[in-house]
């Protein structure tokens, strides 16, 4: 019985890292399904301009997507599908030690990303061909690390006494992580502002008004030490600053399990804001003119697009249950891990980290607000129709800071070749994950039902699985050029003007 539960414990053990401790942004899942042409109200995820460029005029749905992926923690992929379908998994051994996972081991800093979105509401309406409107209610979970120490990982999972870490220097500098939870309401308006001759250009904005949960973040600057073994470590300088914000009591005893504040859900208020344009060389002249119902609008063939768009610029400032920290040093420090194991809140967890490096307690106490970034992000995509149903799309999602604290996406560079027609799409995406790492993915829809990935290799149980994603949406779309009842097209529809 005992072996058994150890077994259950271990499956659920490697999920959690791969779901929670190492994630990805996830712009990836977010962004499945809102490259074509049919994909209405899920393009406001890549170009809020894309609702006047849509074939459908008016859809309705919810869809969540999660994503996964670091450059550290791994398991197979065959494992990772058996850990998902209940079956068996392999041992991992490094140097006669038996672990959960495997991981890389060097000296490259890591990085991990966690996106999670779930979008309770989605709808659009394009009213008269030219302008359209957008709305929808989103939850969202991010998480990321740039540039993180690799010792801390690797002391981490093999520890101190297993490894060959002491009587070294380390050294590191602009590692960022963050997380924050958070919902928001979007309202999206996109116009198309020039149809004329081959050429149509439209414009697009969407406002959000965001409602932050919780928030957490570190920006270590700089820190040069010297770990003398697994009790002592010299700092020789440290440059960083924290800050949170979360439904808890920071003076709540660990062990008591009543950590949590359901009175403090609430934490902060914000906006956000995302912009875009896209151009569209038309196939032909002809434009749409006026009509007298919106299911009457023409789909308007290209034969290629191009859009720029600026994404999730924004922030929460969180100003309940809030605190904000700075530690600076450049004179030797000696850091005594074993006076973390007297800590028992954290409120005795920073005293302990403060009086390190400063004679009270309260030294290292900066504030009690602070702004939280968006994972703001600039995106290119270009689409050719290379025949008939059958096109190409290509994009660029590249993250950009405005904010001390943030969280962040991964850069992107994607490429989908896909066929699409009113009730049938199938795209097969390659991602250059964050410039570094291969996937090779594919989604479907089916009328209203689509399923995507971007690493279909995890589910045909191939290669070493660093992560998962899958995205699902469930959206009623009505089409362009297709009325339910028997109407009659507007004589204008099609006129060529000039």
């Amino acid at each position: 019985m005992m072996k058994r539960h150890r077994h259950i414990f271990r499956k659920a053990g490697i999920l959690v890292l791969m779901l929670f401790s190492f994630f990805t942004n996830n712009i990836s899942a977010q962004f499945l399904g809102s490259s074509t042409n049919y994909s209405g109200s899920s393009g406001l995820a890549v170009n809020p301009s894309l609702m006047t460029t849509s074939f459908v005029y008016s859809d309705f749905g919810l869809n969540v997507g999660i994503s996964a992926y670091n450059n550290f923690a791994f398991v197979k992929a065959s494992d990772l599908y058996n850990i998902l379908t209940g079956g068996g998994f392999s041992d991992y051994y490094k140097n006669g030690k038996r672990y959960d996972f495997d991981f890389v081991m060097n000296t490259k800093p890591k990085y991990f990303y966690e996106t999670l979105d779930l979008k309770v509401l989605s709808t659009m309406y394009n009213f008269n061909g030219k302008n359209a409107f957008g709305l929808f209610v989103n939850n969202r979970v991010y998480a990321s690390g740039t540039r993180i120490p690799w010792e801390i990982l690797e002391i981490g999972v093999v520890s101190m006494e297993d490894g060959d870490y002491s009587g070294k220097n380390y050294q590191s500098e602009n590692s960022k992580a963050g997380v924050m939870a958070w919902s928001e309401v979007g309202i999206a308006y996109s116009l198309t502002v020039k149809d004329r001759y081959y050429d149509k250009i439209d414009v697009g904005v969407t406002a959000k008004g965001l409602l932050g949960y919780a928030a957490a973040a570190v920006n270590l600057k700089e820190v040069d030490k010297y770990i003398i073994n697994s009790d002592s470590t010299i700092i020789h300088k440290v440059d960083m600053t924290a800050a949170m914000s979360a439904p808890i009591d920071y003076s709540a005893d660990f062990a008591d399990g009543e950590v949590f504040d359901k009175n403090k859900i609430v934490n902060g208020w914000g906006a956000g804001v995302d912009i875009g344009v896209t151009y569209t060389h038309k196939m032909d002249e002809k434009m749409a003119g006026v009509v007298k119902r919106p299911c009457t609008f023409p789909k308007i063939p290209y034969v290629w697009r191009l859009g720029v768009s600026l994404l999730d610029f924004g922030a929460i400032r969180y100003n309940k249950n809030a605190r904000v920290y700075k530690i600076y040093s450049d004179t030797d420090k000696i850091f005594d891990v074993n006076k973390l194991k007297d800590v028992k809140d954290f409120d005795s967890m920073m005293d302990t980290i403060t009086m390190t490096f400063y004679d009270n307690t309260d030294d290292s106490f900066a504030g009690d607000s602070f702004l939280m970034g968006l994972p703001t992000a600039l995106s290119v995509q270009f689409d050719y129709n290379i025949y008939n149903n059958f096109y190409v799309n290509a994009s660029w999602i590249q993250p950009v800071r405005f904010f001390e604290y943030s969280v962040s996406r991964p850069p992107q560079l994607v490429v989908e070749p896909r066929f699409e027609s009113t009730y049938f799409d199938f795209t097969l995406p390659v991602t250059l994950y964050n410039y570094h790492r291969f996937l090779v993915g594919a989604e479907m829809r089916l009328a209203f039902l689509t399923v995507g990935t971007q690493n279909i290799f995890n589910f045909l149980k191939y290669g070493d699985s660093y992560g998962l994603d899958v995205y699902v949406a469930l959206k009623f779309n009505l089409y362009k050029g297709k009325c339910p009842n028997r109407v009659r097209r507007d004589e204008c529809w099609n006129a060529n003007f000039r």
